[in-house]
């Protein structure tokens, strides 16, 4: 069976050493949001600021992506006995987070730049390595997805069902993006 272009280039040697590093700054980040929200939150004013409501939810969707990835890790030489759709929900959430994490950290740096032209250029650096710890994070997640969902195919005899988890996350998507409305219309 012929492997996707992304599951080849996701598995070569210097994407594990991109995958490395970008750990370093993506898993650190991570760790801190489960802090923050686990013993900060609840002292939180919610009505003043709807804002803070992004550190737990996107914590939370960082947490189910990680799941997801050490579960697709573990599950891709055995797809019969393992649960392939709730891999690929949590990997699905897992690559939503870190694109809403780029798309925050690009908007949060051109809104606090007065000349993007100027002399704080330089203030942006960190947030291009933010950004591209997140899109290898991303391209590590889509590839698995690819692998796991090939691996079944080549065990079972069958290729996976992707609709139902794909109209899933739709519902979800819509949910939370319903809720967050909701929230900061207080």
């Amino acid at each position: 069976m012929r492997r996707a272009l992304i599951d080849r280039m996701a598995d070569t040697a210097v994407f594990r050493l991109l995958l490395f590093l970008s750990g370093l700054i993506v898993l650190p980040m991570l760790l801190a949001g489960v802090v923050i929200s686990a013993f900060y939150v609840r002292d939180w004013e919610w009505k003043s600021e709807p804002a803070l409501l992004a550190i737990p939810v996107l914590s939370a969707g960082g947490v189910i992506g990680m799941v997801g990835w050490v579960r697709a890790r573990s599950g891709a030489d055995t797809p019969k006995e393992h649960n392939v759709g709730l891999t690929l929900v949590c990997m699905a959430i897992g690559v939503a987070t870190a694109l809403a994490m780029m798309v925050a950290a690009v908007a949060e740096t051109i809104d606090g730049l007065p000349d993007p032209f100027g002399s704080d250029w330089p203030l942006a650096l960190p947030t291009a390595a933010l950004v591209a710890a997140h899109a290898v994070w991303i391209v590590s997640g889509i590839a698995w997805m690819e692998r796991l969902t090939q691996s079944y195919e080549l065990h079972v005899g069958r290729a996976f069902d992707v609709l139902p988890i794909l109209l899933l996350l739709i519902v979800l998507g819509l949910l939370i993006a319903a809720g967050l409305v909701g929230a900061t219309q207080f």
